[in-house]
């Protein structure tokens, strides 16, 4: 499941895991935000909830020609 919203509120997402987990060594954050046709995205953690839209899976991403 993933979050969706804006650019910011996904990295406010990713930032507040992140210090709950107290991630040290090789894993420095808990998701990285992606952007798919214009709209933001971020893993949903199951023990972290906000008030943001979920979605069940990312959209396909539409080829771009060359």
């Amino acid at each position: 499941m993933y979050y969706k919203g804006t650019q910011q509120e996904c990295i406010d997402y990713d930032a507040t895991v992140t210090a709950a987990k107290n991630y040290q060594g090789v894993t420095k954050n808990w998701a990285n935000p992606v952007e798919i046709e214009g709209v933001w995205y971020i893993l949903k953690h199951e023990n972290y909830d906000c008030s943001l839209n979920t979605v069940d899976k990312l959209p396909q991403q539409q080829n771009k020609e060359i």
